[in-house]
């Protein structure tokens, strides 16, 4: 008979030195910021940001991770990042879903107090069209510049376009042959880092 109680002892004992490396920013490959009011009208999704030569800093490095990343985003302080928590929380509520404008966004959650927003993932490798890596393509429809609405997301221009919110991204890059991994590693940095939306 096994015991299962001691096994998940075991893996948790594997996970953790990992998950504290994480957190504590030792394993981030790209960490950079920017500001929500900075970021451009999408103009009928036309335009996106990692096409623009003043977000360069912020795309040129993040392009060139191709495995599979844990990525997070957070503020100078906890009531930031309540505050823009506030301001996703009037816009799920003043849209149904019925209306044409709405977008996915993240789920609530019982997070109150935390600097971080939002804990995600992305699997690794380029996507065909466009030529971008996933991860790429995952921070642009976060930041609100993915045509298709029922992709969830952040969708920051959506509902704190002009907004002073400084925002930084940090990303971790998960070199791994098995990526059934990465849901056990966003789930118990997340439990850490207590984003405000989101649920894991």
């Amino acid at each position: 008979m096994i015991d299962i109680a001691n096994e998940i002892t075991k893996i948790d004992d594997v996970f953790e030195p990992i998950i504290n490396d994480i957190v504590s920013k030792r394993l981030i490959v790209y960490s950079e910021s920017f500001n929500i009011k900075d970021l451009p009208n999408h103009n009928d999704f036309e335009v996106h940001p990692n096409t623009l030569p003043e977000f360069d800093y912020l795309f040129r490095p993040l392009d060139k991770k191709n495995s599979d990343c844990l990525y997070w985003f957070e503020l100078e302080s906890n009531e930031k990042a309540v505050k823009l928590n506030n301001l996703l929380n009037e816009y799920r509520q003043s849209n149904i879903k019925e209306d044409a404008d709405y977008r996915n966004i993240p789920a609530t959650n019982k997070n109150e107090t935390s600097n971080v927003l939002y804990v995600g993932i992305r699997r690794g490798s380029k996507s065909k069209k466009p030529r971008l890596t996933n991860i790429v393509g995952r921070i642009n429809q976060h930041l609100g510049y993915y045509e298709n609405k029922n992709t969830q997301g952040l969708q920051l221009i959506h509902f704190a376009k002009n907004c002073d919110f400084k925002l930084t991204l940090n990303v971790v890059e998960i070199i791994s042959t098995n990526s059934i991994y990465l849901n056990i590693i966003e789930k118990k940095v997340a439990d850490i880092l207590k984003p405000l939306c989101g649920r894991h």
